[in-house]
């Protein structure tokens, strides 16, 4: 069974419009893009329809590869401005930028990707502020299924700081047995062959083939990867999607269930502010 994210995006980001309307809340989010990427401007964009849509005002701050100092001293008044209530940097920062650094750098309490030392710190010690947006995208699409996950094998393809390392976490969380692979994983297809549930997160197109995935596996496809002016996944969607239980597509799977939870973590923020600034609202 294909997994419809667009529908389960649509359920998240009405019950945050309604919430907004009818608590009267007035969050904002503030979203910075620095380089020439053109996946990040598109992604900025879509972020911005998206808060539109449910009533928080989004505003977005463009950087070029050599104003480092620019962004951090952008980010640096964000911070401390009262009326940003969550910050987004859209990822990848261009390689002159030490990202890991900008990434400290945000308010923990207005860094709804969770993308800081500090938030992944509270995340993984079983305390988090947020949960990261792609990794939480993945758990909301986990939970919306008819599954019980207690026990089961979950390999997880990707160890990044903001996407594989997480969501292995999450899994844990759901106790599920998780094994962590990687690009660098010799024969990869010994553990994706052993997989209740396969998270792939690499970013490399069709690194997954029907002959690597188990009858009955749900598979979560968080891969970007464009080829010839078109998006696709990790996976090769047509040679393993007559095997899955469930499978999302790419596009229309991760995706928009994500940017969705930018929206809701952009509610708690807001939430989170105003409890924080004893009550006053902007």
């Amino acid at each position: 069974m294909v997994i419809d994210g667009r529908n389960i995006a649509k359920s998240i980001r009405e019950k945050v419009k309604s919430e907004i309307f009818e608590k009267n809340y007035h969050p904002k989010l503030a979203i910075l893009v620095a380089g020439n990427d053109e996946a990040s401007l598109i992604y900025a964009n879509t972020k911005i329809k998206a808060c539109a849509n449910v009533g928080i005002d989004a505003y977005t701050y463009f950087f070029t590869n050599d104003e480092e100092d620019k962004f951090l001293k952008k980010l640096d008044e964000l911070n401390t401005d009262d009326s940003i209530h969550g910050i987004m940097i859209e990822m990848p920062l261009p390689k002159s930028y030490d990202a890991q650094r900008i990434y400290d750098l945000i308010n923990p309490i207005k860094d709804v990707d969770c993308i800081s030392t500090y938030n992944m710190g509270r995340l993984f010690s079983g305390n988090p502020l947020y949960l990261p947006c792609t990794p939480y995208a993945i758990l909301t699409i986990l939970k919306s299924l008819d599954v019980e996950y207690t026990g089961k094998h979950a390999v997880v393809v990707g160890r990044s700081n903001i996407l594989g390392k997480p969501v292995a976490k999450l899994m844990l969380d759901l106790d599920m047995t998780v094994t962590q692979c990687h690009s660098k994983t010799l024969n990869l297809e010994e553990y994706t062959k052993t997989a209740d549930v396969l998270v792939l997160a690499v970013g490399r197109r069709n690194l997954v083939g029907g002959q690597m995935v188990k009858k009955g596996t749900i598979v979560i496809d968080a891969g970007i990867n464009e080829y010839n002016g078109e998006i696709y996944g990790d996976c090769d969607f047509q040679s393993v999607e007559s095997l899955c239980s469930y499978i999302t597509p790419v596009p229309g799977g991760v995706g928009p269930v994500t940017t969705s939870i930018v929206l809701s973590n952009t509610l708690e923020a807001y939430k989170n502010v105003i409890k924080n600034s004893n009550g006053k609202t902007s």
